[in-house]
């Protein structure tokens, strides 16, 4: 189907005034609201609307005061509907943030036809996570108050019909240790999702997917440079509309399909099962257990344990609580290749919000340089910036956004290695670290 954009006006002065707006959260039945009165506007609506690149709480304005629009076409639809990049956009944040439990079938496919795996999930937003699949028996559980994931999995180098079974205990809450074994969902999911909405004004066509009203949003991405081949340049994230979570996501290169994630029989706020999240070894099993040395305490707790006082943000985005504070004497090595020096005295805090998250860490610095704990990977090249806060205990950090990567902050104070990561925005991250204070 082919498609005529509309034509793009963009007044600087004007977007950057309206970026600076201290805009309010939606309320509860905003997305309704909005869904009924786009429903009622009649098919002879203007084709042509002012258009403002997105940023953090862009979308409240633009969907409020309807300065972001675009007409594309509705397929096995009589009429054309309204497609907003920003409305996709703070669909896709507020589900997030008031998701408490979401389950489903996850499939990953490649080009070929034997590629596709398919493994059942479930998830919550204390963090813990279930993963059954792609063979029978094979299983991941995580407990997020315990620190405790348990695996039954076949050995890829070994083959055969036995499973081989094991249990991490100590793991940290979140980056920048390894923290949860959830490498598929949300990691993967994760990761797309930040790239939607990092995206500067992606294309967006209103579609049905399996029945159920969607957004198709393309947007264009950056291949790694170490394996060309096998990352791609453009993204197709099909959103479902009432849940607002990715149900499809499409990775290509040079129009050619790379990798394909989809979600089936998705629940979203459904009661899951009371033991979704434990599982028991069979008895007699051989078990590889091993202890990455975080444990849960209090806050009140910390100093004793790491002996020195925790950094905490004094101010918090509007909903999120802390949830977890993990504390290791020693831990591994951070950064890309393991290129920091292993980590002492660490102390982990994860804050959430529905199934967002972000976690502050503190760790001794020591004599030795560091690189960004955080660093996207090998093939990836991050562009960090440089920001002076003029409030707080921190004076110079970095600031690294990539879709590729865990939006972050990092810094060297005080004889400490900070940093802040999660589901955040720049003017977020900057507004926690102005923010931290030693507790008590």
């Amino acid at each position: 189907m082919s498609r005529t954009g509309p034509t793009t006006y963009r007044d600087p002065e004007l977007g950057t005034a309206l970026r600076e707006l201290d805009v309010p959260d939606h309320s509860a039945a905003f997305f309704a609201d909005l869904e009924r009165q786009l429903a009622a506007e009649p098919a002879r609506r203007p084709t042509r609307r002012l258009r403002l690149r997105w940023g953090f709480r862009i979308a409240a304005v633009a969907a409020s005061v309807g300065v972001v629009a675009a007409v594309v076409g509705w397929p096995r639809a009589e009429r054309t509907q309204l497609a907003s990049a920003a409305v996709v956009k703070e669909r896709v944040r507020a589900s997030l943030d008031t998701l408490r439990t979401l389950s489903g079938v996850i499939v990953t496919s490649g080009p070929r036809a034997d590629d596709e795996r398919r493994f059942r999930f479930a998830l919550d937003a204390k963090g813990d996570f279930r993963l059954d699949g792609p063979a029978p028996g094979e299983v991941i559980t995580y407990d997020a108050a315990a620190g405790v994931a348990r695996s039954a999995q076949h050995s890829a180098s070994m083959g055969g019909d036995a499973i081989f079974y094991a249990e991490r205990r100590g793991i940290a809450p979140g980056p920048p240790e390894q923290g949860p074994p959830s490498w598929i969902l949300p990691d993967a999911l994760g990761a797309y999702v930040r790239a939607l909405l990092a995206s500067g004004d992606p294309r967006v066509e209103e579609v049905v997917y399996e029945g159920r009203p969607a957004w198709r949003v393309e947007v264009d991405t950056v291949p790694n440079a170490m394996v060309p081949a096998l990352s791609g340049d453009r993204l197709e994230i099909t959103v479902d509309r009432q849940s607002g979570i990715p149900v499809r996501v499409v990775e290509s290169r040079a129009g050619a399909m790379l990798h394909e994630l989809r979600i089936e029989q998705l629940k979203v706020d459904e009661p899951v099962e009371a033991n979704a999240f434990t599982f028991s070894f069979p008895p007699g099993s051989e078990v590889i257990r091993s202890d990455e040395g975080f444990r849960r305490v209090s806050l009140a707790a910390v100093t004793g344990t790491v002996g020195y006082t925790p950094l905490v943000p004094s101010a918090v985005p509007d909903g999120y609580e802390l949830a977890e504070v993990a504390v290791a004497t020693d831990a591994g090595p951070t950064g890309t290749e393991a290129g920091n020096p292993p980590s002492r005295k660490v102390v982990s805090l994860a804050y959430r919000r529905g199934l967002d998250r972000f976690v502050v860490t503190t760790r001794l610095a020591g004599s030795a340089a560091w690189s960004d704990p955080l660093a996207s990977g090998e093939g990836y090249v991050d562009h960090p910036e440089h920001v002076t806060l003029e409030t707080g205990v921190l004076r110079d950090a970095q600031v690294v956004l990539s879709p590729h990567g865990v939006p972050h902050l990092w810094a060297v104070a005080n004889g400490l290695v900070v940093t802040i990561a999660g589901d955040l925005s720049r003017a977020e991250l900057v507004t926690l670290a102005r923010s931290l204070r030693t507790a008590g």
